[in-house]
């Protein structure tokens, strides 16, 4: 029991301000040792904390030291109201660091990148994500290392989020995108490679993409069907 109330209490208002931060997109999917973990919890337990007693502490007698707070998780109400106020709390601070706290530390840290001749650090946790997580259609081709072209073209639909065990993404449009590139030369801007699976994704230029499907648009032969259908 007293490992249930020391996690509730000390580690899991940390915990969860992590958890919002990299639901965010901030900080990258990675597997932490018990140490590491422990140190993240620790240095996200104060703000969500310490807004939490403080907040209930308007409505409650102030809680200022440890001993107080130890004695006050002998009650199950004092449990519940403190664990709900976190997970509002942590919520908040995350959207406030991720916000305002986490662009201001990246531009300083970059400040001092540069000046020792490093690369800036992206605004993304990872490369799939700065390609593949933004708000922008993307038409892509697949291909394996060594092939000249794509095997398979589509309309990415969906993407698998970082922490899945295997990077996937949805296609879709794929015979009607094969024939708009094929037949119109869409050029393509970038190439993300996953040096792991050895695979290439080429992906075009959206804007040439859609001038081309408006010429096809316009073609006589041209029929709207599913696998017919416009990205735009």
């Amino acid at each position: 029991m007293e490992n249930l109330i020391s996690t509730i209490i000390f580690i899991l208002p940390g915990f969860m301000m992590y958890f919002w931060v990299q639901m965010m997109g901030v900080n990258p999917v990675v597997k932490h040792t018990t140490i590491e973990f422990g140190a993240l919890s620790a240095l996200a337990w104060f703000p969500v904390a310490f807004a939490s007693l403080g907040i209930m502490s308007l409505y409650h007698d102030p809680i200022v030291s440890l001993d107080e707070i130890k004695n006050a998780a002998n009650s199950i109400r004092f449990l519940v109201e403190f664990t709900a106020i976190s997970i509002v709390t942590s919520f908040l601070i995350s959207v406030l660091y991720v916000t305002i706290i986490y662009p201001v530390q990246r531009y300083s840290i970059n400040k001092i990148r540069i000046s020792i001749k490093k690369t800036p650090l992206s605004k993304s946790a990872s490369v799939w994500e700065e390609v593949f997580f933004n708000d922008k259609p993307l038409i892509v081709g697949v291909s394996k290392f060594g092939s000249s072209e794509p095997d398979v073209f589509g309309n990415i639909e969906k993407v698998a989020r970082p922490f899945e065990p295997k990077r996937t993404f949805k296609l879709i449009y794929m015979e009607y995108v094969e024939l708009i590139i094929k037949k119109y030369n869409v050029p393509v801007k970038e190439i993300f490679t996953d040096i792991d699976s050895g695979v290439n994704v080429f992906i075009y230029d959206y804007e040439a993409y859609q001038a081309a499907d408006q010429k096809e648009r316009k073609e006589p032969e041209y029929i709207q069907t599913p696998s017919r259908s416009s990205t735009s």
